[in-house]
């Protein structure tokens, strides 16, 4: 099978290398990807005492953690109220209250690695069409009133867009990252704190032995006793109980040439979410999402780019953005985790005692799983936070065992009635 293309984040910083596993490490808790989530969870534990062992199938930052978008943005895919609806009104207050803190501490720790340009505040801006406006009024009257910093600025839609895109709300407290040089960053501090990060070190199997659990990998094994599965989508291939809960979605994007006027100054999102775009380095546009051109195929583990979605790409690019012709650099795709109800998924597997997983962040995953690892971390080490009970994995199960609701996983993408940011 082809290797998936590099994104342009991962070309623009490459990251240090970590070595391979070999031989058997022993940990205390042991750690199934090096993305945003896994090296949040590390950091976390390595600073609280504990010897932690990272594995990861690539490099750290390699999967969607290094592909994404670069959007940090408060709250989750879904509006408060459908949120609430889910998990109870306090624990969606709760969720939008963590990311907006985590998006300071972010900012903070970027910060401290000397890294401050991998995360900036920039706000952010929701472009809203006509079939948009209602649904844009509504989410900023919510917004405010559970105190978040947003209005409606329809002075802010770029001038080319104006005949899409009539209405427009600003977030000013947004970050925009690059997304790879935010995880080497992560993972420099986890390092710095401790814990051991193997890379090219793919998980095949998670077997218990004696009050232990043994990650198994080519070359090698880590023995921990916790271990925590971070690797959002393709969390079912380890743990096969969660199938149909947490899933792959395919998240595509591409990159211009050096523009002389990118067109967007912000991070910018529209469509209801599904078409994402931001300014980059030497005047590029970066442009990602349009899976509704082929959304069956986009229900995927395969982290390449097609071209059906990248022909809707660069129609957007030219229909709404007045870029026809403009030469495209750059091509790829990334594999993020979509949850059952579009909330994150955090915690221990019911029946499987030791075996956690934190992931299902259904396209804004960037702040998100800062959160989720941090909060995963605090609960092995005995301090539980009060939203973990309500985004567990346990919410889906009866009788002990775990079951998938039954709803359409196009159904489940249509309630998203506050499409903040896509990561």
């Amino acid at each position: 099978m082809r290797s998936p293309s590099s994104s342009l984040w991962q070309l623009e910083h490459p990251g240090r290398r970590h070595p391979a596993l070999a031989g058997r490490a022993d940990a205390d808790v042991v750690i199934v990807g090096a993305g945003v989530t896994g090296l949040a969870c590390a950091l976390r534990l390595a600073e609280g005492g504990a010897a932690v062992v990272v594995l990861d199938a690539g490099r750290a930052g390699a999967g969607a953690s290094g592909r994404n978008g670069g959007f940090a943005s408060a709250g989750s895919g879904l509006s408060i109220r459908d949120a609430a609806e889910a998990i109870g009104r306090p624990a969606a207050l709760a969720l939008q209250r963590a990311t907006a803190v985590a998006r300071d501490e972010m900012l903070a720790l970027a910060a401290e690695r000397g890294e401050a340009d991998a995360v900036r505040r920039t706000g952010s801006l929701w472009l809203a069409s006509p079939d948009e406006a209602s649904q844009l009024e509504s989410a900023v009257a919510e917004l405010t009133a559970a105190g978040v910093d947003c209005r409606e600025a329809p002075e802010l839609v770029p001038a080319p867009m104006r005949p899409h895109y009539p209405r427009a709300a600003v977030f000013p407290g947004d970050c925009e990252l690059q997304p790879a040089r935010w995880v080497a960053a992560l993972a420099a501090a986890a390092a710095a704190a401790g814990a051991r990060i193997h890379e090219r070190s793919p998980a095949v199997a998670i077997e218990g032995r004696a009050g232990r659990l043994d990650v198994r990998s080519r070359a090698g094994s880590a023995s921990g006793r916790a271990v925590v599965v971070a690797c959002d989508g393709l969390i079912p291939r380890l743990v096969p109980e969660l199938t149909g809960i947490v899933y792959p979605v395919r998240g595509q994007m591409l990159a211009t040439a050096p523009l002389a006027d990118p067109v967007l100054r912000l991070p910018t999102h529209s469509d209801h979410g599904f078409v994402y775009a931001r300014p980059a380095l030497e005047g590029r546009l970066a442009i990602g999402g349009c899976r509704f051109a082929d959304l069956e195929a986009e229900y995927t583990d395969d982290a390449r780019p097609t071209a059906p979605v990248q022909r809707a790409l660069e129609r957007f690019m030219a229909d709404r953005m007045g870029l026809a012709g403009v030469a495209v650099t750059h091509r790829w795709a990334g594999i993020m985790g979509f949850s059952a109800d579009l909330l994150p998924v955090v915690g221990e597997i019911p029946g499987r005692p030791g075996l956690h997983v934190a992931g299902g962040y259904s396209g804004v995953g960037n702040v998100q799983g800062f959160v989720c690892g941090r909060m995963l971390a605090d609960a092995i080490g005995g301090r539980p936070a009060p939203l973990a009970a309500a985004l567990s994995v346990g919410r889906f199960a009866a009788d002990g065992v775990l079951r998938p609701p039954p709803q359409l996983r196009e159904q489940a993408e249509s309630r998203r009635l506050r499409p903040l940011l896509c990561g």
